[in-house]
């Protein structure tokens, strides 16, 4: 049974200023789960790139929300944003800005995946076990 962390759902402007928002809050949800800090630090990470890429591929979204959930030594965060693109990992990308997001998911996370939502608009969300 998954436990909702308290204040578990949060809502952002839908731009590149409210990143450090959307990191601050999902820092501190992982903290009243209970992570270490290297989770925390792992959340941190992974929280930009979810958030800037909902930022930057979800043009015309106003807001993106965002929630927590954990359950005994783990916690998962979705990014609702309001676009069904799927996210793409690009490749061929070493030495260049950009295109990373996903690889970075890969390497600091658990787990990652996307999903339609009813409407416009997926979530991508990620796993982060201790």
């Amino acid at each position: 049974m998954h436990a909702e962390v308290e204040g578990n759902e949060r809502s952002f402007a839908s731009s590149v200023g409210s990143l450090a928002r959307a990191r601050a809050w999902s820092m501190e949800r992982a903290r009243d789960a209970g992570a270490p800090k290297r989770v925390v630090d792992s959340v941190q990470l992974a929280m930009s790139e979810a958030f800037t890429n909902a930022v930057r591929h979800a043009p015309g979204s106003q807001a993106i929300t965002v929630r927590a959930v954990h359950r005994d030594r783990e916690v998962t965060f979705e990014v609702h944003d309001g676009t069904a693109t799927a996210p793409r990992r690009r490749t061929g990308r070493e030495g260049l800005p950009g295109g990373h997001g996903l690889h970075i998911l890969d390497a600091v996370t658990s787990g990652w995946g996307w999903r339609p939502t009813r409407g416009a608009g997926k979530v991508v969300w990620f796993t982060i076990r201790w």
